[in-house]
């Protein structure tokens, strides 16, 4: 029995029932290597497509790892700023904050610096933060979604 003869019974469910189990394990095994040849074939066609994709665009260059210790430590240092005059109002706001949240008055709280950090929080991470925020103001006012 040829191949094409085990693939034409394949394809009639009656026949299949009457092949020896020699034609049975042939076409079995025959069908195992084409499926397994045209997964690798497009796997490799692909990876084509994506190195191709990558010489388009331009890969990005390696940075040496002195370099990436110069830019962690620029990043590190903190950038110094002249003082302004809504410091002032700000430090004043701080404190009066913080002596609400402690329930004491605000002589006894000292701000000797202030620093600014930089939020790197993702968009949908701020988004999601500020729909919380509303959501619990809207239920302390007794006006529920």
């Amino acid at each position: 029995m040829d191949l094409a003869e085990v693939f034409a019974n394949f394809s009639d469910p009656q026949k299949i029932k009457d092949l020896p189990a020699m034609a049975l394990l042939w076409g079995g095994l025959v069908t195992t290597l084409l499926g397994m040849g045209i997964t690798f074939v497009a796997l490799y066609l692909l990876q084509l497509l994506i190195g191709l994709f990558e010489k388009i665009g331009g890969a990005e260059e390696v940075q040496p790892a002195a370099t990436k210790k110069k830019v962690a430590e620029a990043i590190a240092k903190p950038a110094v700023r002249p003082a302004s005059q809504s410091d002032g109002e700000l430090v004043a706001a701080i404190t009066a904050a913080l002596a609400l949240m402690l329930e004491t008055s605000a002589s006894g709280i000292v701000i000797r610096g202030i620093r600014r950090i930089e939020d790197a929080t993702p968009a949908w991470g701020r988004a999601g933060i500020a729909e919380q925020m509303q959501n619990r103001m809207l239920v302390s006012w007794g006006m529920q979604r």
